[in-house]
């Protein structure tokens, strides 16, 4: 009988096939990095710090530091839109369960951040408007006639928009006579423009409160904000009239009852932004760590429209609110 041996052919690749594998891999791994490189160059670049010569006065009013000039991140800063996240979820916080929201126009720093105010209902007049608020903070708690501007909105009457605002969110008050500040945010937009300096615009948003156990007036302290700095429009301008158009304005707008249609008023322009049904509201806009600049944008609005006066707003901002002035009603 014979014997049959089994004959096996050898396993594994010839070396052909293993240098077509090899060229396949390289092929894929080739266009890999190609397309991880092009990603990788489309995202924006890591913002770098700068510092921003504010000023000993600001810095002391802002932060309540000692120092002339604060360091920051230039837009678009993805650092500042985690604490800008956090400042809007507490600023919806505060204006939930308020009593009443005034929001003061103003030109300079705010030197005024009381945790109360003075306040008779039997004998100071009601304050149902911005303007009645900050009449009785002039005549009560003695506060100067310019630190607030008289002012309600823009009207195009040649007459400058405020380029920083105050808002006082109040909240129910434990104590007969005395209004209660739950919580003060200040909105600072700083333009620089000399040579010595870093061209652009400083922005900043601030919260000051107190721990709510005062019974007496204190001032509020810094709670928290954020901040960020805006290169001008124009890359590598060789004069600040290059982006005089950069700015964010207006921080907000009051839109008034419909029912002061019956007061005739000039500039006629104001009855544009009396179409609340109900209770006057505010739309409120905060600076935005990641757009790239604050350069102009395109409003082809008719002056008769209200979206004429903060259209172009949209393309500046993501951080919209819509506030009621009294929430609690």
């Amino acid at each position: 009988m014979m014997n049959r041996r089994a004959h096996h052919q050898p396993g594994g690749f010839t070396s052909v096939e293993l240098l077509l594998v090899l060229a396949l891999s390289a092929m894929i791994l080739g266009g890999v990095v190609v397309t991880y490189g092009t990603i990788v160059r489309s995202q924006p670049s890591v913002s770098s710090i700068v510092s921003v010569p504010v000023g000993s006065q600001a810095m002391l009013n802002f932060y309540g530091t000692a120092g002339s000039s604060v360091n920051t991140g230039m837009a678009p800063q993805y650092g500042a839109l985690s604490l800008a996240e956090e400042l809007r979820e507490q600023f919806l916080t505060d204006t939930i369960s308020a009593t009443a929201v005034f929001c003061l126009p103003r030109d300079g720093v705010n030197t005024y951040k009381p945790s109360m105010i003075a306040y008779d209902a039997t004998q100071d007049a009601e304050l149902d408007t911005p303007q009645k608020f900050r009449a009785h903070l002039i005549a009560r708690a003695s506060v100067s006639t310019t630190l607030y501007r008289d002012y309600r909105n823009p009207l195009n009457d040649n007459t400058a928009v405020p380029q920083n605002a105050s808002i006082f969110v109040l909240g129910y008050s434990k104590y007969p006579g005395y209004l209660k500040v739950t919580a003060l945010y200040d909105i600072d937009v700083m333009r620089f423009t000399a040579a010595s300096q870093p061209n652009g615009i400083y922005a900043s948003v601030k919260r000051y409160s107190d721990s709510g156990t005062a019974t007496t007036t204190s001032t509020l302290s810094y709670t928290g904000g954020y901040d960020v700095f805006f290169p001008p429009s124009v890359p590598s301008p060789t004069s600040s009239s290059q982006w005089s158009g950069d700015g964010f304005v207006p921080l907000f707008v009051t839109f008034e009852r419909s029912e002061r249609l019956a007061l005739r008023e000039t500039p006629a322009t104001i009855d544009r932004f009396k179409r609340a049904y109900e209770r006057p509201f505010y739309f409120i806009w905060w600076p935005d760590p990641t757009a790239r600049h604050l350069g102009a944008v395109a409003n082809t609005f008719a002056s008769s429209d209200p979206r004429q006066a903060y259209n172009h707003m949209a393309g500046r901002t993501a951080f919209m609110f819509t506030v009621p002035m009294f929430p609690a009603l």
